[in-house]
């Protein structure tokens, strides 16, 4: 588990930073998500049904659903 292409300060041998490697991963997985979103049917219908899960959570549902 020690054996890593990373120095002790998370860069690696091209000089990248392991965060910067994760902010790509996430904004590449964003934009597919918003892309998803918009143009598939079944990706906006259940990103709606997690947005009204998580609204409805707490006290803000107010008995509307």
């Amino acid at each position: 588990m020690s054996n890593s292409n990373f120095d002790k300060n998370g860069i690696d041998s091209t000089g990248t930073h392991w965060l910067q490697y994760a902010a790509f991963a996430f904004s590449a997985f964003a934009i597919l998500i918003t892309w998803a979103f918009f143009f598939d049917y079944n990706v906006h219908n259940f990103l709606i049904n997690i947005f009204r899960v998580i609204d409805c959570s707490g006290f803000n549902c107010n008995g509307v659903y």
